[in-house]
């Protein structure tokens, strides 16, 4: 049995990945995350006209771009409204 072929498989795995960096403060980052979901709704858009002039026939990419867009929309309205809840707790709070 030869146990030195085993550090083959370390060499597969890849170690070093470039990471994206994330933005430093919560502005950043929620601004960050606004412009992507307004990426995807764009994108949904386009796929949406693609589809309806007939410029492409993928149905379900376009539904899936679609979803995405919705789903991303929906998330920024859900972090909205507990930011705007907190906020409210916030100032019902008495010094």
């Amino acid at each position: 049995m030869n146990i030195n072929s085993v550090s083959s498989i370390n060499a597969q795995i890849p170690s070093s990945q470039p990471v994206a960096k994330k933005p430093d403060n919560f502005a950043a980052l929620m601004q960050h995350y606004v412009q992507q979901a307004n990426q995807d709704t764009k994108s949904a858009n386009a796929a949406g006209v693609e589809l309806a002039m007939g410029k492409s026939n993928n149905v379900s990419e376009t539904l899936l771009a679609m979803q995405k867009a919705s789903l991303s929309f929906d998330l920024m309205v859900g972090v909205r409204n507990k930011l705007v809840d907190a906020y409210r707790e916030v100032m019902r709070m008495q010094v």
